[in-house]
């Protein structure tokens, strides 16, 4: 399928009905749009389940990570951690 709209056209009469009537390098221009259209729309909601796990993962690391400096405070220390310390 050879690529026409990559092609410079010429200056013939004929070429200005192309402005008005499709011919098939506008087919080929408008597919490609619409793949990449596409492309980039299930890369962006590729990004964002991505973004959403890595959020909730590290949310969950540094909840596990708090709760664990907390009760290692709480047992080895006379401090009553951290919890204590915010209702005192």
């Amino acid at each position: 399928m050879p690529i026409v709209w990559l092609l410079p056209r010429d200056s013939s009469i004929g070429d200005t009905m192309g402005v008005i009537f499709k011919d098939v390098g506008d087919d080929q221009q408008e597919a490609m749009m619409e793949t990449i259209y596409v492309g980039q729309t299930w890369q962006f909601r590729y990004m964002k389940a991505k973004f959403f796990f890595w959020a909730t993962v590290s949310t969950l690391t540094g909840m596990a990570g708090t709760a664990f400096i907390d009760y290692g405070i709480y047992k080895f220390t006379d401090y009553s951690g951290i919890i204590g310390w915010l209702l005192a």
